[in-house]
């Protein structure tokens, strides 16, 4: 039976230039970056050339470009990170912390952790689309506030947060309340709160240069562009005090310890600088096989859409179909030959339910609290979407059937 893949959002196969990358650090430049002889010397010279492709890409400096393990370890560091260095400057301050209520887990967890150690916590809503309302942010911001964290893609339904426009309120903000002019360099208390944002969904897709988004911290990860699992970065602009979570080295600034994995690293380099070649025509490519996708599926029986449509990335399509059990229905799918997913592969909870779509559900969507999250990639054909289709259908009817 051939398999064909719709789960993109959880992983990206390794691209061949990627690979062909890698190869070389597994046997011959094997030397630890930290080392002083000539193996050391190659291989941090190979991790400083990989660390500037990946800041040129992202409009930073290389020194900006902290490695990590994953982007929840990046998350992580964001949130307890600048935390923890803002609370040792104000030990007689309460933090305040803003996430958005569907938010990546490893967002709203390190949230969780850091109100259990006494931060006061905002969730703030989203609409029926999935998409936040800015004047409900600005309002929760405090003089305490450290840091907001608002994802620019979600990684279940695909939504595209308005992040500039985040920005720029956040900037408003400062200048209204804080006094702080534009053209003067933001130093002490008057840069927060900062604005870490998870991007790991939106790289294949959107322009993420730093300087035109306007964020001071963000997040991805090499497995989702088609680049190897187990490495992630945290960007961090030049003067953001954060302070580290693990320790027992000097690694990335102080602000991870552990040796860096050279090939991962230098087959993130290879995949981020791939994804920037194709991004405009694979993002057009996709968009028409998305949506000649939505359109079969809005016209079946019982199937909902869930997310904005226009505010979107081009590979996402989320949908509940009522009255099944999703879990069971993916399971079906997958029996058929075709891999798509609940909810995101990072949450391991027995509970069908996601947060997103209930949170999508609390403000008014018609739809149910589980889905199905089909997401296309550079393999996927109008074949495959056809197939798709034709399965979904096949698999509701039996299903259909056997209830009745």
């Amino acid at each position: 039976m051939k398999r064909i893949y719709f789960d993109h959002a959880a992983a990206t196969p390794i691209a061949k230039e990627v690979l062909t990358t890698m190869s070389l650090f597994w046997s011959d430049t094997f030397g630890n970056p930290s080392s002083i002889h000539k193996e050391g010397v190659v291989a941090q010279n190979a991790l400083s050339e990989a660390r500037k492709v990946i800041a040129d890409e992202l409009g930073a400096h290389p020194d900006e470009i902290i490695f990590t393990g994953s982007a929840t370890e990046s998350c992580n560091l964001a949130l307890r990170g600048t935390v923890g260095a803002w609370k040792a400057t104000h030990p007689e301050k309460i933090p305040h912390i803003i996430v958005c209520v569907i938010e990546h887990d490893a967002v709203l967890a390190s949230a969780r952790v850091l109100q259990k150690e006494g931060s006061v916590l905002t969730i703030i809503s989203v609409d029926k689309e999935g998409l936040l309302d800015i004047n409900e942010l600005v309002d929760a911001i405090t003089m305490d506030t450290v840091i907001i964290s608002v994802g620019y893609v979600n990684n279940e339904i695909g939504v595209v947060q308005p992040l500039r426009e985040v920005a720029h309120a956040i900037r408003r903000w400062k200048k209204d309340v804080r006094g702080v002019a534009r053209d003067v360099r933001i130093e002490g208390d008057d840069m927060y709160p900062l604005l870490h944002t998870d991007a790991s969904q939106a790289t294949n897709y959107l322009e993420l240069k730093v300087p035109h988004l306007g964020v001071d911290m963000l997040t991805i990860n090499a497995a989702k562009i088609y680049g190897p699992k187990g490495v992630g970065l945290l960007l961090v602009r030049r003067g953001i005090p954060v302070n580290p979570i693990t320790v027992g080295g000097g690694h990335e600034r102080g602000l991870r310890a552990g040796t860096e994995n050279v090939p991962l690293i230098a087959g993130f380099a290879t995949a981020l600088q791939r994804v920037a070649e194709q991004r405009v025509d694979e993002s057009v490519r996709l968009a028409l096989l998305r949506d000649h996708a939505i359109t079969k599926l809005r016209g079946m029986e019982g199937v909902t859409i869930n997310g904005s449509l226009t505010s979107r990335i081009p590979n996402n399509i989320n949908i509940s179909i009522r009255g099944v059990d999703h879990e069971f229905f993916c399971l079906a799918l997958d029996a058929k030959g075709f891999a798509v997913s609940t909810k995101s592969a990072c949450n391991e909870s027995d509970a069908e339910h996601s947060h997103v779509l209930e949170a999508l559900c609390s403000a008014g969507h018609d739809g149910e609290s589980s889905g199905l999250r089909i997401t296309l990639g550079r393999e996927t054909t109008k074949k495959d979407i056809n197939a798709l289709l034709l399965a979904i259908v096949d698999v509701r009817a039996n299903l259909i059937v056997a209830s009745s």
